[in-house]
């Protein structure tokens, strides 16, 4: 297993990746308010995050993910120490005929792209679901997302389906979604 606090070199600067902290739930919140704003392909209409989710609210969910083991939660920080990046890996350990599977989630802030940032999380989440008998990673991507969707194929990834207005923004049209996977 990969110990943390780690640092890769991306291709203009150094992060930190290491696991969260309790005391990172306001810059996570800050964090997500400015993804969702810099792109259309995350879960979240802008503002939606923080309408949702308090400081409390997420201060438990980062004692909840420092205390399940079924999960891996990272955070990337920059040179400046503001968070670049942040990825999970979920498992379904708690369900006999799911254990086998885990969901994988990545968001990279806009000026990190094609830093090799996303790679290096995918890595480690994958060389984390490996140590914790997962099979099968999965995860499901804008269709529009051509990035990502090169990514995850460069990463082993397969397109499995694809799911019909899965997203419906905000002005609405709809987006639909690829869900992707890939055997360990």
């Amino acid at each position: 297993m990969t110990s943390f606090p780690q640092s890769f070199q991306g291709k203009t600067q150094t992060f930190t990746l290491r696991l969260p902290q309790v005391e990172d739930a306001a810059a996570l919140i800050a964090y997500m308010e400015v993804i969702d704003r810099e792109t259309t392909f995350l879960s979240r209409e802008p503002g939606e995050f923080a309408q949702n989710v308090t400081l409390e609210k997420e201060q438990a969910f980062l004692r909840s993910c420092l205390e399940d083991e079924g999960q891996l939660f990272l955070i990337a920080f920059d040179e400046a120490g503001s968070i670049a990046a942040t990825c999970n890996c979920s498992s379904m350990a708690h369900r006999q005929r799911y254990r086998h599977r885990a969901e994988l989630a990545i968001s990279v802030k806009q000026a990190y792209w094609r830093q090799g940032l996303g790679r290096r999380m995918m890595e480690l989440l994958e060389a984390w679901a490996k140590t914790h008998g997962v099979e099968k990673l999965s995860l499901e991507v804008d269709t529009q997302n051509t990035r990502a969707i090169g990514l995850y194929l460069r990463q082993g990834f397969t397109v499995e389906g694809t799911l019909r207005h899965a997203a419906k923004l905000a002005g609405g049209s709809y987006r639909d979604y690829y869900a992707m996977a890939k055997f360990l």
